[in-house]
Order: C-alpha cells, then structure tokens, then sequence
C-alpha cells in the first residue's frame, strides 16, 4: 500500500514540481569550480518507525545561533538582546573568552559556546584547548556538545575520506566524551550535495555501531525554501536512527546558488528566512541552527545574506533573526507540507534512480 502512496504522490506533484537546488558549498573562500545540478537523494533511505513524527515542537529559546567568524572585533551581545540566540562556535575549539583574541567585551557574552574540531591539522593542540574550555569553564553555561569537521568530502575544506574520518573520531572525539560525561558529539557537517551525505552515510556504514553520535550537523545552500525543508526531512529519515537524540544542527545555511549566477535580492533572502527560520523552530527533530552570515564578509556568498553591515553592527537582516517568532501561515501546514514534500523527494528519487533497495519508513 505505502509503495502505492507513493506512485500516486508521484502523479500529484510531478505537474507541480519546484526545482530542486542542492547547491554544495565549496570553498567559501574561493571561486567554485564545478557542482552537479542532479536530482539525487542518495543510495537507502533507513528509518523504519511506522508511527508518523511530529514536525511541530514548541520555539521557545534555544535553537537559533551565530557561526561566528569576527573574533572579537564586533561586539556578540547586540544579538543576544532578545533572548532568541543562545550559542555560538567559531569554526575553531577556540571561545571567545579563551582564547588569544583578548579578553575584550565579548569576555561578558552569555551565550554558550559549542567548539568544533575543524580538521586533522593540529588535532592533539585543539583537543587540548577544548579541555581547556570545558575544564576551566569559562563559557557560558560550560561546554554542552563539540561539533565534528567541516565539510570533509570538500577538497578546499577539511577534505578526508569517510574511514579517516571514523578513525580520528575513535582517536578523538568519542575518547573527549568518555573522559567528560554528558558531553555531546555532533558529526562532520556535510555539504548539502550529494557527495555530502554519501560521505555521511559511508561515515555510519564504518562506524558500525562503535561512535556514539548525538546528533547530526549539516550545511545547506540554495535559493528555493521547499528544497530546504524537503533536505531536512531526507536528512532526518536516512540519519536518525544513527543518533542518540534523533535531531539535527543546521550549522550552516543561507540564500546562495553556488551553481549559477542567479542570486537572492534582498527581499527574496528576508522571504527565505522567515520561511525557513520558522520551519526549523516548529520542527522538534532540528535542535539547533545557525545562518550563514553573522560577519562583515560573508567570504563569496551572496552578501544580503549578512546579518551585520560592514562597520559590524546588526542590520535588518540580523533584527529580523533575532526577533523571529514562528510565522503562523506557516504552522498549520508544517506537519502535512513537511512529509507531502519529503515523499515527494522520494518519488523524485523512485523517478530517477528505479526503484533500487529502497527501505521506506514514509509518515503514514
């Protein structure tokens, strides 16, 4: 019956159908070279549960925070001042606090700080200082979750393969959440390409059950908010059940095509914020997230993404982030909009690929 559901899903949305836009962030720091524009959602879809999930959740603080990149040279706490935002991470195991940037205003800032081990450079030296942060406690709230390497299927990233990437967390990671009960461990966060959960999937294919993931981090950039969403959902299916609490961090996210020149205006970046901003605070399973664009370079992405202007201080942009409350014409329609676009990846997939060794766990 449910493989049924889905033809018919497939006859429904074909006529209607948005395109699709994974665009993969490369290097942002450099001109891209080449990003594939085919529809693809990867090989086995593995969650299995037949109860139907809820994507509405309550969207009170915590979820909403600032991949930071200023060091200390822009004052933090002018996003805080709504409660809205309640962390932040710097690429680096390096807080704002701690770290040789000075001990400037941002020393006060009450966010919590989450670390991340950005690649296998200098592995023993960024352990180290995270030990350093979390022992000292010199964060807000102390250290709760470290977050894995950046974008490791992307050669001008972190750029290493699945089974060292299983290796270094064994090595480092799992040891640091051994050592320190309680503390979280959030993957590599991926690319929103196809070589991104490929890479996330061979990742959990090697780990076999031995790395204790908490949760699952990811990047995502495009122009259209309905691909947004409809990745979160593939993401949430194919990955939950490798993970401890089920949920997703959006470490990374903006208004960007990386494929073409067409880019957002201004308005079209406030839309796909609001739109996708809400979808997130009214979904349970996404735990965190963070936009891309808390700097004065946003470093080649389209810069109406910026959260600031280019003296640092927040901008309209960054006032709506921090003031977002869920958009109500969006509510009533998230759980059916949610799963309705999730199938129709499904069949998009069923459409493109055959139909394979699909396991589907669809919400109904």
């Amino acid at each position: 019956m449910r493989l049924l559901v889905v033809f018919a899903l497939t006859a429904t949305f074909v006529g209607a159908a948005v395109p699709f836009d994974y665009n993969a962030p490369l290097d942002r720091r450099q001109s891209p070279t080449t990003t594939s524009t085919t529809l693809s959602v990867g090989s086995t879809v593995t969650e299995t549960t037949s109860s139907t999930p809820s994507s509405t959740a309550t969207s009170g603080p915590g979820k909403a925070g600032l991949a930071w990149a200023n060091e200390n040279s822009v004052d933090i706490r002018q996003f805080e001042v709504t409660g809205k935002v309640t962390w932040y991470y710097t690429w680096s195991p390096h807080a704002l606090r701690n770290s040789n940037w000075g001990s400037s205003r941002n020393g006060n800032t009450k966010l919590e700080f989450v670390p991340m081990l950005w690649g296998n450079r200098s592995l023993t030296n960024d352990l180290n200082t995270i030990e350093d942060v979390i022992r000292g406690n010199r964060t807000s709230g102390g250290v709760k979750a470290v977050l894995g390497f950046n974008e490791p299927e992307q050669p001008g990233q972190s750029n290493f393969s699945p089974s060292v990437g299983v290796q270094l967390w064994l090595d480092y990671l799992l040891p640091l959440a051994t050592k320190y009960p309680g503390l979280r461990l959030g993957t590599p966060a991926v690319s929103s390409g196809p070589q991104g959960k490929a890479w996330l999937q061979s990742f959990f294919q090697e780990c076999a059950g031995r790395c204790n993931v908490d949760f699952v981090a990811m990047h995502w950039y495009g122009i259209n908010p309905d691909a947004f969403i409809a990745h979160l959902w593939d993401y949430h299916y194919t990955f939950s059940n490798f993970t401890t609490s089920k949920t997703l961090w959006v470490t990374e996210w903006a208004c960007h095509n990386f494929v073409s020149n067409e880019q957002c205006s201004q308005s079209d970046v406030n839309a796909f914020l609001n739109q996708t901003q809400s979808f997130m605070d009214e979904t349970e399973w996404v735990e965190r997230y963070a936009w891309f664009g808390a700097m004065r370079n946003l470093q080649g992405v389209n810069p109406e993404n910026a959260l600031m202007d280019s003296q640092g201080d927040i901008n309209s942009l960054g006032r709506q982030y921090v003031d977002a409350s869920p958009d109500q014409s969006l509510r009533s329609g998230a759980i059916g909009l949610g799963e309705a676009r999730f199938s129709y990846l499904i069949a998009l997939h069923i459409i493109f690929s055959g139909l394979g060794s699909i396991v589907l766990g669809l919400p109904w």
